[in-house]
C-alpha cells in the first residue's frame, strides 16, 4: 500500500512541476510544422493508411520526445535540488518512482500532441479509419507502455553519460527514427531496419499498420505487439538492475554524487 501511496505523490508532483504553460507551447510549436508538411504529403496518395499511421506516430512521437528529455534528468534532478538522498533511501524503489513519473511525463506528452494532430485532421480532412478497431487500440496503448519502457533507462544511465545534453540530443531524434513514428522501419536500409527491431516501438507501429490496412492480418498484429511487450520488458528490467545499482552504492558505499 505504501508503494502505491508513493506512485501516485510522484506523479501528481511531476505533473505540477512540468504543468508549466510556456514548455508545454514549446513543444506545440516545435512539433506542429512536422506535423503539418508530413500531413500534406501523406495526404495526397490514395490511401488513408500513411495519414492514419502519421496520426498514431505523432502522438507516440510526443510521448517520446516528452518524456526522454525529463526523465533522464529525473534522479540529476533530485541530486541537484538537495532530495535525492530522501529519494534513494526510501523504502519504496526508486524504479516505482521513477516509472510514476515517466507515465506523468507521458500525459504531459500527450497533451503536447493534440494540436499537431488537429493539424493532421485539418489538412488530410479526415479522422483516422481502422480495418481492425481492437488491434489498432492495442497498437496505440502497447505502443505508448513501449516508449515508456524505453525512456526510463535514461534516468540511471544519464548518470554514467558525460556531455549529457550532447548525449540527450542524439538519443531523441534518433528514437523517432528508430522508432518508426514518422514512417516503418522497414523503409529504412536493411542495416538500421535491424537495430531499429531492438526498439519495442517499431514493433509496435507494424501492428499499427495492420490495424489500418483492410488486408492486414489480426495474428500477425497480435505476434507483433507480443514481441513488442517483450523487448518493453527487457528494457524495464534494465532499468531495474540500473536503478538498484544507485541504490547500492548510496547504501554500501555512501556516495550520492559520483555514480
Amino acid at each position: 500500500m505504501g508503494d502505491i501511496y508513493a506512485f501516485k505523490s510522484a506523479f501528481v508532483e511531476q505533473l505540477k512541476n512540468d504543468m508549466h504553460w510556456d514548455e508545454l507551447s514549446l513543444f506545440v510549436i516545435t512539433h506542429v510544422p512536422l506535423a503539418a508538411v508530413l500531413a500534406w504529403i501523406a495526404s495526397k496518395g490514395s490511401s488513408s493508411v500513411p495519414i492514419d499511421y502519421l496520426f498514431v506516430g505523432v502522438l507516440l512521437m510526443s510521448i517520446w520526445n516528452r518524456v526522454s528529455i525529463r526523465v533522464g534528468w529525473a534522479i540529476t534532478g533530485d541530486i541537484l535540488v538537495g532530495t535525492y538522498d530522501y529519494v534513494v533511501t526510501a523504502r519504496t524503489p526508486l524504479v516505482v518512482i521513477i516509472f510514476a513519473r515517466a507515465l506523468a511525463l507521458s500525459v504531459l506528452g500527450i497533451f503536447s500532441g493534440l494540436v499537431p494532430l488537429l493539424v493532421i485532421v485539418w489538412i488530410s480532412g479526415q479522422f483516422i479509419q481502422a480495418s481492425e478497431p481492437v488491434l489498432l487500440v492495442f497498437g496505440i496503448v502497447v505502443g505508448a507502455f513501449s516508449v515508456l519502457s524505453v525512456a526510463v533507462v535514461f534516468a540511471p544511465l544519464f548518470l554514467l553519460v558525460r556531455g549529457r545534453e550532447g548525449f540527450f540530443n542524439v538519443i531523441r531524434p534518433l528514437g523517432v527514427v528508430l522508432g518508426g513514428f514518422l514512417y516503418p522501419v522497414a523503409f529504412l536500409a536493411p542495416g538500421l531496419e535491424i537495430v531499429a527491431r531492438a526498439f519495442p516501438a517499431a514493433w509496435a507501429m507494424d501492428a499499427v499498420i495492420l490495424g489500418l490496412d483492410s488486408q492486414g492480418s489480426l495474428m500477425e498484429g497480435a505476434r507483433d505487439l507480443g514481441i513488442c511487450l517483450l523487448i518493453s520488458l527487457a528494457y524495464l528490467s534494465l532499468t531495474y538492475v540500473l536503478l538498484k545499482k544507485v541504490e547500492r552504492r548510496v547504501r554500501v558505499d555512501g556516495n550520492m554524487r559520483a555514480f
